[in-house]
């Protein structure tokens, strides 16, 4: 038997059995984009199948997952754009908020220095994103207060892609503008990205609006309600990974400069206009260090960052203007070392220890201040994270399901708050395949920022305020920076959560989290309410006649808050419609054994219709077997799903895996498994079947219950073995499930499925509770209730929606939010007033062609362009704020709180 026929013979698609992949090796996919079949001594074929590279192996299932099918139909122009179309699926909402929002970012499974370092990254370069529950950033050196967001790229890749974008609201008054010009290329050593983008915002006044302040009626001209604003980013990013020491880096470096005006009215001459000017610039520059030590791995990420702000405030008495200036030097280092160094019954334990090293200062000047001001912070911190498994099914207490215990602790020593201290401890649980159960108790003390230490003291002049004791709109001097008063928050929470993958959706998953969050000695930024002064009066400034002059927002701390939060979150993808036939999807009519295997050339064999793609198999095997032993092949003669199959988790190839391959595709094994195959294939695939020469453990496998062999069973096997169409059936369902399949990877699979892609991610967040303890006697404030001391009016109700459609090469992106209705109480005072906040919801759509695809042309300027409109606020919606009377203030005047209402956008982007 020739080599070439013994590659075919390996590359067969039917799936008879898996083994069970190594505690060292990550779990195989069946069917999977990367297997490869070979035949035991038993005489059973086997595929073996990995991962993409970079992908997740842990205990916890993903939240949500995405390929590159989904990805292409977000119409995103950015992994920036990427990842605001999964928001909904990356809320920690169960948390209250305590994290900074942005989830906690891996490439290719591996932290980053920041999220700088692949923004711009197009979207074609991603092969897939994963979403995991806060708890997984535990195991990357991170408190377990952000979820984790996995993004995988594809090993080869280079495109230069441009941008233009113009937006401007319905009712117009400003507009926006942006250019980007962004260059990749991923390659088998590292990846080049450089990036320019330009921003320019136009100003947006009262006037324009129609509106007027009480108090300010002529000066509407002269009052800003959207600041005038231009801003340039010029970043580069560029990894290498060196093959011989498996040691991976990346740098990045990143420039910025911004200008901001608004106007705030006429000084008290009548004739000077109030101007609030801003200039800023940063200089970024992080790097990243990954190192294999045997069976553990060694990352570095070092982020550094020097900014500079300066604001020029106009003086009330047109007597000149005040200057405020502002310094911050940062840098943040953390060194994890991760490994496996014991091996339990139901697993393995896996530990992460991080180390860590930061420095922050901050130095402000203001002309009304009588010194300057300055603060530092050196902050040292180290932890140990330990998930131990308890049960695996098929081991050990399998009959519960896999359980498994995490368990952190840490310390810090800050060098203006002294030591400070971490713990948590979880369970997670999965009784089923489809079903994960999580528990989480977390403690920490955490320190104040050095922003809301630090930060000068800037007045904002004739500031549009609601005077809850009056219900008249005034205007006021607002007071912000920072205090240097402020004390260390104790945090003592629990998270449960619930993660399902529905049995009657494909990739559908619903979860839920509950979260109690208690908190001492909080930091918190005011809002000005009848609640905020009863509490602080010290921080509001009233005439002799009770009319209000100022407030101090700067942060104050708290004693004691308290917060309940139930969130749901739903995440699918997929495509609508029945999957075509097969006979639709290869242009000729179904194909089986027998007479019309032989009419085609054999059981499997010919091109008229079959799956396997003979050109590139004999590529493959001249690739691995034509060159010397010890030299790496042209890896580029190679399919790519299956070339990535042979790369190390940096992209480049491994010499291991290639050895490997080799020996499977070249030696004299391959030749005999071949054989072996092809004997027992003739024998399953003749006309009548000749079952003697089977394999033993094959047959028993065709046998009923009864132990004679199940026609059935028979069928479906001379189905998988006889019929290239059967492989590539198998092939194509792993492909609905996400893994892709072999038969796509040499010439066959889904090729010609139409049918419309969808996702559609979801979150909704229920606030049951939401207290502010002033001491340990009280008061209590109940903001719920509308007695808030933060900042705004608190919904119970809040919910995002990202969601959309894709087909043949038309798409529609939609968004949507959601804010539940509120109060604020206004008092006891006579004259005050409550206020009523309507609910809200809003949505967006984005509507896109890729023009290429939609005229089917591979060449010319329409090759990879992209056309997208955009409409923002679709149905004009505002917030409704009233007064016990039903009126609506003047502060709150729909157009002033949100003057841009429906906005408009067009956005062209081309690839090269």
């Amino acid at each position: 038997m020739s080599r070439k026929s013994a590659l075919l013979a390996l590359t067969a698609i039917w799936v008879w059995q898996v083994p069970v992949a190594s505690a060292q090796d990550e779990p195989a996919d069946e069917g999977g984009p990367e297997a490869a079949a070979e035949m035991d001594e038993d005489g059973d074929i086997v595929v073996y199948g990995t991962r993409l590279k970079g992908q997740l192996v842990i205990d916890q299932p993903p939240l949500a997952e995405y390929d590159e099918a989904d990805i292409a139909a977000f119409g995103a122009n950015s992994i920036a754009d990427v990842i605001a179309a999964i928001a909904p699926a990356t809320d920690s909402g169960a948390r209250g908020g305590r994290g900074g929002g942005r989830p906690v970012f891996l490439i290719n499974g591996i932290r980053v220095s920041s999220w700088r370092e692949f923004r711009s990254y197009p979207p074609e370069s991603v092969a897939k994103v994963e979403v995991f529950p806060e708890e997984v950033a535990q195991r990357f050196g991170y408190s377990p207060d952000q979820r984790v967001v996995n993004i995988v790229l594809k090993p080869n890749f280079q495109a230069l892609t441009a941008e233009v974008e113009y937006e401007q609201p319905e009712d117009g008054g400003y507009s926006r503008n942006e250019q980007e010009l962004t260059w990749l290329r991923i390659g088998e050593k590292g990846r080049l990205n450089l990036n320019l983008d330009v921003e320019d915002r136009s100003l947006l006044t009262e006037a324009e609006r129609g509106l007027t302040t009480p108090g300010a009626e002529d000066q509407a001209q002269f009052r800003s309600l959207v600041s005038d604003t231009m801003a340039v980013q010029l970043e580069a990013n560029y990894a290498r990974a060196v093959i011989e020491s498996g040691t991976s880096f990346s740098l990045n470096g990143t420039v910025n400069y911004g200008e901001s005006l608004s106007l705030s009215g006429l000084a008290t001459d009548g004739v000077t206009v109030l101007e609030r000017r801003g200039e800023s610039d940063s200089y970024s520059a992080g790097l990243t260090v990954n190192q294999p030590f045997g069976a553990w791995n060694a990352t570095f990420t070092s982020d550094n960052t020097y900014a500079n702000s300066q604001t020029e405030i106009d003086r009330n008495d047109a007597s000149g203007f005040d200057t405020a200036r502002s310094r911050t030097y940062t840098t943040v280092n953390k060194a994890t070392l991760n490994g496996f160094p014991l091996q339990l019954p139901a697993g393995e334990l896996s530990t992460t220890l991080d180390l860590g090293f930061d420095w922050k200062r901050i130095e402000s000047e203001d002309t009304r201040a009588d010194e300057d001001f300055g603060l530092t912070r050196r902050r040292l911190n180290a932890g140990l994270t330990v998930a131990a498994p308890i049960a695996r099914r098929g081991g050990p207490l399998g009959a519960i399901g896999d359980v498994t215990l995490v368990a952190t602790g840490g310390v810090e020593d800050l060098s203006d708050f002294g030591t400070l201290a971490n713990w948590s401890l979880g369970a997670n649980w999965s009784p089923f395949d489809n079903l994960n159960l999580s528990a989480t108790r977390i403690w920490r003390e955490v320190a104040p920022s050095l922003t809301n230490l630090g930060s000068p003291l800037i007045e904002e002049l004739n500031a549009t305020v609601f005077d809850y004791r009056t219900g008249d709109t005034v205007l006021a001097t607002l007071v912000t920076g920072g205090n240097p008063n402020l004390a260390a928050e104790t945090q003592a929470d629990w998270k449960f959560g619930a993660n399902w993958g529905l049995p009657f959706w494909d990739d559908a998953r619903l979860n839920v989290d509950y979260g109690i969050n208690r908190s001492r000695d909080v930091t918190s930024t005011p809002a000005f309410s009848s609640a905020f002064e009863e509490a602080f009066p010290d921080r509001v400034t009233r005439d002799a006649a009770g009319d209000l002059l100022a407030i101090d927002r700067r942060p104050l701390t708290l004693y004691e808050t308290r917060s309940r939060i139930l969130s749901f979150g739903f995440n699918v993808r997929g495509q609508i419609g029945k999957e075509p036939e097969r006979s639709e999807r290869r242009g000729g009519p179904p194909q089986g054994g027998g007479e019309d295997a032989a009419r085609r050339g054999g059981p499997g064999g010919g091109s008229g219709g079959g799956g396997f793609d003979p050109a590139r198999m004999e590529a493959i095997r001249v690739a691995f077997c034509k060159v010397p032993e010890g030299e790496t092949p042209d890896l580029s003669q190679i399919p790519e799903q299956f070339r990535t199959r042979l790369l190390d988790e940096n992209g480049n190839p491994d010499p291991e895996k290639i050895a490997a391959a080799r020996q499977r595709f070249c030696g004299a094994e391959a030749e005999q498994r071949g054989e072996r195959f092809a004997a027992m294939r003739a024998a399953i695939c003749a006309d009548p079947p000749k079952l003697d020469g089977l394999p033993e453990q094959m047959l028993a496998r065709l046998k009923g219950e009864d132990g004679e062999i199940d026609p059935a069973k028979l069928a479906a096997l001379r189905e998988r073995m006889c019929s290239a169409q059967g492989g590539a059936q198998e092939g194509e369902q792993g492909q609905r499930r996400g893994r892709g399949g072999m038969m796509r990877m040499f010439g066959g699979g889904n090729s010609q499925d139409t049918r419309p892609r969808y996702f559609l991610s979801l979150n909704h967040n229920i606030t049951l509770e939401n207290e502010v303890l002033l001491s340990q006697t009280g008061p209590l404030f109940d903001q719920l209730n509308g007695f808030v001391l933060g900042s705004g009016a608190i919904p119970r109700h809040s919910a995002r929606l990202e969601g959309g459609i894709f087909w043949e090469g038309y798409g529609l992106r939609l968004s949507g939010n959601y804010v539940g209705d509120a109060v604020v109480r206004g008092g006891d005072f006579p004259g005050s007033s409550d206020l009523f906040f309507d609910d809200l919801a809003t949505f967006d759509i984005r509507l896109f062609a890729n023009l290429g695809e939609v005229f089917e042309t591979e060449d010319g300027w329409m090759k990879d362009l992209r056309l997208a409109f955009l409409i923002d606020n679709v149905f004009d919606a505002r917030r409704r704020i009233t007064d016990e009377t039903g009126e609506v203030p003047a502060a709150y005047d729909p157009l002033r709180i949100d003057p841009t209402g429906r906005y408009l956008g067009i956005d062209i982007r081309k690839a090269f």
